[in-house]
This record gives structure tokens, sequence and C-alpha cells, in this order.
């Protein structure tokens, strides 16, 4: 099947702040206390100019999936993620790869910021930006979900190198899988993406396919920003 790009504007992205203002403190957005909302008011107004924000899927129906080697092998690819992504896809009956990014602008915002010594405006631009990227991604994942349902198939939740024991080296395998500068996010020797704002990963799709509400006790990263709040 052929890759499928989406771009959005900010004004596309629902930004959940009653997250943001979690990832802060005790708070929703409602309890946020100054000089937050004011900060975030104004970042949400020079970011249009910095974001570019850019994801896509390609969906692969050719794979062999092995429980008891906890890996998946497609055209001689192997990608050993682990015994806990693999018992999330073992039903998939096609898997979506996906690659996502909020552009390079917001990095560069937030280390301007940092560089004027405006330590918590740039602390909150970062954070913004990791937020737009993931909810750009929910974008497509939504979009994903409904394109399957026309088939009957549903969706699982969404699975990346770093997390749940997936080594993040198979980054350099799952890039492989599209051309080269996809939606122009790149990877290093040591397999980090640039932009910064940027993720990465798998989704599985089939008739038995389930999508897990809360995941997070199954996840090895105790340091996700998302811990327990990434919904669909």
């Amino acid at each position: 099947m052929a890759i499928q790009i989406h771009t959005f504007t900010l004004e596309d992205i629902s930004l959940n702040m009653d997250i943001f203002a979690s990832l802060i403190g005790d708070y929703t957005e409602a309890t946020l206390p100054e000089p937050y909302p004011q900060i975030i008011k104004t970042e949400l107004e020079v970011l249009p100019e910095y974001v570019k924000i850019k994801g896509g899927y390609r969906i692969i129906e050719n794979f062999e999936l092995s429980t008891g080697e906890n890996n998946i092998l497609i055209n001689g690819l192997s990608f050993h993620t682990g015994h806990q992504v693999i018992k999330y896809l073992k039903n998939a009956e096609k898997l979506a790869f996906y690659i996502c990014t909020a552009g390079e602008g917001i990095t560069r915002r937030s280390q301007e910021l940092i560089n004027k010594g405006l330590l918590v405006e740039g602390y909150i631009t970062d954070m913004l930006g990791s937020i737009i990227v993931e909810e750009a991604m929910n974008n497509i994942h939504r979009e994903l979900k409904k394109r399957m349902e026309q088939e009957y198939f549903h969706v699982s939740n969404r699975y990346s190198p770093g997390y749940c024991n997936w080594n993040v080296s198979e980054q350099h395998k799952l890039f492989s899988l599209f051309p080269p500068e996809f939606c122009g996010v790149t990877l290093t020797t040591g397999a980090l993406m640039s932009p910064i704002k940027s993720v990465s990963g798998v989704i599985g799709i089939g008739k038995e396919i389930k999508f897990h509400k809360y995941i997070c006790d199954a996840c090895s990263d105790v340091n996700c920003i998302y811990r327990n709040k990434r919904n669909l």
C-alpha cells in the first residue's frame, strides 16, 4: 500500500492543556498558576511561525511475526521488539509503521529563549513541542483507525523503538522502510531522530487487535512524560 502523508498547521492540533498542566504539577488547565498561562498563550501565538508538522505511515501486509523469538520479519529485516510489543501485536494482520515530526523550529525557539536567560519560557516551549508532535500523531492514528474500520479492522496502540524494551537502535531498520529523510526526519548514528520533536513506531491492524487504554505498566520507560496520560 502506498505511503500516506499528512501535514498540519498548529490550528489543526487540539492541544490537551490538562495534560500539560499535570506535567507541571498537580494542576488542571483551569488551576494552572501564573506565569504559566501567560507564557503558554504567548508561545502559542508565536509558534505557528516555527512549527512544520508532518507525518505519515506505511502499511505492511507481508510479514512474519514470531512470538517465540519476539521478532517481526519484513523482507529480510528482523525487528527484535521484545515480548511486550509482540504480545500486543500477535493478532496483527497488517502493520502500519509511522514517522511524524513537529519540525526543528520548536527546538530552535526553545533554545533562543534559553540563550536569553528565559529558562522557564524555554522549558515550556520545549514541552509544548513534545505535546504538539504527539497530538499530531494522534490525528494520524485516528485517521488510520477510521480508514481501517471501513475494512472491519481494529488498530492497536502505538509502539516505538526505545520503549517497552524495544532497542532504540532498531530505528535504523524502521527508517529503511521509508524514503530517505521522510517528512524531513533523519537519524544520527546513535539512532536519535532529528528534528528532536519527532516520533516513530508501529501500529498493529487486525480483526482481533485490541486498543488498550492504559498500557503504561507494560512499558519500562518510567521517564515518559505521557506515562498514564496517552489516549487515542
